[in-house]
């Protein structure tokens, strides 16, 4: 089993600039990242912060799920890392940093695509959102963004 990744899930910021320095591999000629930052709107509402609560050992074993799965699927995928936050963060934050390192970029982004994309249906991590007018509330990770959200190719896993 390809042991060339990093998975952490925590409380602390993400420092983005060690995962990037991290993600470089002199067989690769795609190093692709991926953040997922904290906006100020969704649906009409006006956000102020997230709060994403997690089982950290389940989550960590749910994206090694997809992170073995997806180097199976790719030769050419090199080093995988993964970091999602958990806790509150405010608008502009990162709360979730992935770096796929691949000897090609086709298949790099379709590996980020994958992650990503399995990461917000697999893993429990739960996301509440708080709006500027006192109401909160937890979003289903199916719900997603916007009604493409989850529909566009990656890997077929099943």
């Amino acid at each position: 089993m390809n042991k060339n990744y990093f998975i952490d899930i925590t409380r602390a910021s993400i420092d983005i600039e060690e995962l990037n320095k991290s993600a470089e591999d002199p067989e690769c000629g795609a190093v692709l990242s991926f953040s997922g930052t904290v906006r100020n709107h969704n649906f009409g509402h006006k956000v102020t912060k997230l709060s994403y609560e997690a089982y950290a050992p389940m989550a960590k074993k749910e994206i090694e799920k997809i992170i073995v799965e997806i180097f199976a699927m790719d030769p050419g995928i090199k080093k995988i890392q993964a970091v999602h936050r958990f806790g509150e963060m405010p608008v502009g934050e990162s709360s979730i940093y992935l770096t796929v390192s691949s000897k090609h970029r086709p298949e790099g982004f379709l590996a980020l695509r994958t992650l990503i994309d399995r990461i917000k249906q697999d893993v429990p991590i739960w996301k509440k959102e708080f709006y500027e007018d006192g109401e909160s509330e937890w979003l289903h990770p199916d719900e997603g963004c916007c009604h493409k959200h989850l529909c566009l190719k990656s890997y077929d896993m099943s």
